[in-house]
């Protein structure tokens, strides 16, 4: 029987983890269809690579997505629901326009996903879902941010219910909860806060450093591959300790 190449699907894969993400799996030798909202110009000397366009919380987009993936390859295999957005409003600072669009990127998303792929997966009879959550879908952080937080419990949750739903499939789905990590979306927002906050969280992190983006993506790889096999529904802290204090 032939061996075929897996396919993954990594979205908000521009830049950050989901970039870190798409260049691990394809030293792994995956091929990697890597989407964005506003795709990487960039292009990557790889014939098991391709970028595409792709608004993850329109259902219209992930069914477009699956069509050029089904077109492409017949297959897929692995699912890495990354793509998100963050902001620092509190309960009262925030409005409803804030809020639905956090959840609408964040959670609706990861909802869409995982319904999107399940039909090909399920005609392959295997495959596993990867969702990036957070440290604060699980904890009060710092009381700010009241929309993201609740964004990825929202995202936590789905993953376990959907491990149960689709494990006598085969098809695995967990999540992967970063602590805070080194990219630009993140720095960014940090730096709006103020040094307080900054300074809080190597306080709080008792490894006193953020993480790396790669550091992330070995995670997302090892719950997508063959090494966890016999892994669904467990939501993976990479965090450098925070959770454990």
């Amino acid at each position: 029987m032939k061996n075929f190449p897996k396919v993954a699907l990594v979205t908000g894969a521009a830049r950050g983890i989901g970039k870190s993400t798409v260049e691990r799996f394809l030293q792994e030798g995956l091929k990697v269809v890597a989407t964005d909202i506003l795709p990487e110009n960039e292009t990557l000397d790889n014939a098991n690579f391709v970028s595409l366009s792709h608004d993850v919380s329109k259902a219209e987009s992930w069914a477009s997505i699956l069509r050029d993936v089904k077109s492409r390859f017949g297959r897929l295999d692995i699912l890495v629901n990354n793509a998100g957005i963050g902001t620092l409003p509190d309960v009262e600072e925030e409005n409803d326009a804030g809020w639905m669009e956090m959840l609408n990127i964040n959670a609706k998303s990861a909802w869409l996903g995982i319904k999107a792929v399940i039909p090909l997966m399920r005609f392959n009879k295997s495959g596993s879902i990867v969702n990036v959550s957070s440290i604060f879908g699980v904890s009060g952080g710092f009381g700010k941010s009241a929309a993201y937080h609740a964004s990825k419990g929202a995202v936590s949750a789905v993953t376990r219910n959907a491990a149960i739903r689709y494990a006598p499939e085969n098809i695995r789905v967990n999540a992967v909860s970063p602590g805070f990590v080194r990219v630009a979306r993140e720095e960014k927002t940090i730096e709006k806060a103020g040094d307080e906050m900054s300074q809080d969280i190597l306080f709080r992190t008792p490894m006193k450093r953020w993480a790396e983006p790669s550091e992330i993506a070995s995670a997302i790889n090892f719950l997508a591959g063959k090494d966890a096999t016999y892994i669904t529904g467990v939501e993976l802290f990479v965090d450098g300790g925070w959770m454990a204090t």
